[in-house]
């Protein structure tokens, strides 16, 4: 099956690591957290290490949850 390749302009990286760490120090794994905003690990993550892009119901989510700031 081939990928959809990515076209988004935006470099989400930087915030998949906001993620991450938000994760780790909230003491959720991949599981946890994909089991509380009803998405898989394997999606959880591929936002955190290769900056997939996630819908915007779940990026507000995530930030919500753990706080993030966006503006940076």
């Amino acid at each position: 099956m081939r990928k959809k390749k990515d076209t988004h302009s935006f470099d989400f990286r930087p915030l998949g690591l906001a993620i991450r760490e938000a994760r780790e120090k909230a003491g959720f794994s991949r599981n946890d957290l994909g089991d509380k905003v009803f998405y898989g690990e394997r999606h959880i993550a591929d936002i955190e290490n290769i900056g997939k892009h996630p819908s915007f119901h779940l990026f507000h989510d995530l930030v919500t949850m753990f706080n993030i700031s966006v503006d940076e």
